[in-house]
């Protein structure tokens, strides 16, 4: 069911490493809550286990770096019309391993320790996910807490840590087929100038969720974005499906809103006149949702969408719209690392080797994202697109605790509603799909299943 051969290809200098990470990413699949050495079921494995993080030649970026490459290669097999580059930052707790070397202050305590994620992973405008494509791991040192508004102003934008929306741009490029238009799709944290300036320079597209009502360029001289959208007709009304927001704790709704669009410059701030090397002012697109009537003591949506893309109909507007609802994917990528895959609960001897695993987890978390989103987007397909016969035969008989075997393979739909019935998913009419955290659950069982196979038969 697993096929991690490509991850082989890692540049860690000696192929007996890549070959150890490939072993590793399946061992780990087999239950990614558990420890390392139980994953691995064996004391000679878990100890090449520890070996594997502990080398030098093995580092994280390494590791990403062909994470990007297979994810590249899924891309350009599938060639998607729009590809969407979902980033986010997450911080990852710590706090307990007071020993471990080199973990850095996050968080609004002084005490909370941890390691801070910035990830970027491809999704097809539709849900697709096609793998991570960016993640950069790294520590604030302690001595630093609390003097976040000092570093703002004083250090250059390089030695920013809002840098790494910038950074990631760079990193990506642009190596997608012809005909893939590729957007990189940004909640409000990447609402600055810098970010708007890098993406022009680069040639790359962005979709980013304004939280600063900004001044802007217009014909009667300079005016607050707000107001400005404000003052522009409605387009049109839609309904749209608004997913749940952990940070809010905003359950999941359908929403009418109505859509407002315009064209127009933001100038560079005051306090990069001194940079030379960025435009002094950028083009921009606006998109403005505003919910109608929002439910009794629910908050109102209300998003303004800053984009270079073209937007020149109402049309474009919607497309937008519906492209940056999937931005909720980044968030179940990270809840699926957290809860799923309990990356918090990893213990290391340093940070160094907690970031080598982050990144390998961070594999196992998108192919549990990819197999929940197969059932939606290929549902009618057969599940011989991602499993054998034998592994499917023994899912349909232990899911449905029978002998008996259909004259042809389950749907792809139907064995990952198997594969959450083994993680306790009911499958009554009313419990809609199951979602990523009983789908692992599943996996667990099957692999577990799986694995005791041969010494049964």
């Amino acid at each position: 069911m697993n096929n991690f051969e490509d991850y082989g290809k890692a540049e860690f200098g000696d192929s007996r490493l890549s070959k150890r990470l490939v072993r590793l990413l399946g061992q780990l699949a087999g239950d990614p809550t558990a420890s390392l050495s139980a994953a691995c079921r064996d004391p000679y494995q878990a100890k090449a286990a520890y070996r594997f993080t502990g080398n030098d030649n093995v580092t994280a970026e390494a590791i990403t770096q062909i994470s990007q490459e297979v994810t590249l290669g899924n891309v350009n097999t599938h060639k998607p019309p729009v590809l969407l580059i979902l980033q986010d930052t997450s911080e990852l707790n710590y706090s307990g391993l007071k020993e471990t070397d080199g973990l850095g202050s996050m968080g609004g305590k002084k005490s909370s320790l941890g390691i801070i994620s910035h990830t970027a992973i491809a999704v097809g405008e539709s849900g697709e996910i096609y793998g991570l494509l960016a993640q950069k791991l790294w520590t604030r040192p302690p001595e630093l807490f609390g003097k976040s508004n000092e570093r703002n102003w004083k250090l250059p934008i390089e030695e920013k840590e809002s840098y790494k929306w910038l950074e990631t741009i760079e990193k990506i490029g642009t190596p997608f087929p012809e005909g893939t238009r590729a957007v990189h799709v940004c909640d409000r944290e990447g609402d600055f100038y810098g970010f708007f300036s890098k993406a022009e320079m680069e040639e790359a597209q962005y979709l980013c969720r304004s939280c600063y009502d900004r001044k802007i360029e217009e014909e009667n001289g300079m005016l607050k974005l707000k107001d400005f959208v404000r003052s522009q007709p409605v387009a049109g009304t839609i309904n749209i499906h608004i997913p749940r927001d952990s940070h809010t704790n905003r359950d999941a709704r359908d929403a009418d809103v109505e859509i407002k669009f315009c064209k127009t410059r933001i100038p560079k701030s005051g306090r990069l006149a001194n940079k030379k090397d960025i435009p002094e002012s950028v083009e921009v697109y606006v998109v403005s949702v505003d919910e109608v009537e929002p439910p009794q003591e629910q908050e109102k949506i209300f998003w303004q969408l800053i984009t270079n893309v073209p937007t020149e109909s109402f049309e474009d507007a919607v497309t937008l719209i519906q492209w940056y609802t999937q931005r909720w994917k980044i968030e179940t990528f990270h809840k699926t690392l957290k809860s799923g895959c309990k990356v918090e609960k990893l213990q290391a001897e340093t940070a160094d080797k907690l970031k080598k695993l982050i990144a390998i987890y961070s594999i196992l978390a998108l192919q549990i994202m990819f197999l929940s989103n197969a059932a939606r987007t290929q549902s009618d397909e057969s599940c011989e697109l991602y499993l054998t016969k034998d592994e499917w035969k023994i899912l349909y008989r232990v899911a449905n605790k029978t002998k008996a075997l259909p004259e042809k393979p389950p749907t792809v739909h139907d064995a990952v509603v198997m594969i959450a019935k083994l993680g306790g998913f009911l499958a009554r009419k009313s419990d809609g799909f199951p979602g990523v955290t009983v789908i692992w659950r599943g996996l667990t069982s099957f692999y577990t299943i799986l694995d005791a196979v041969p010494f049964l038969q």
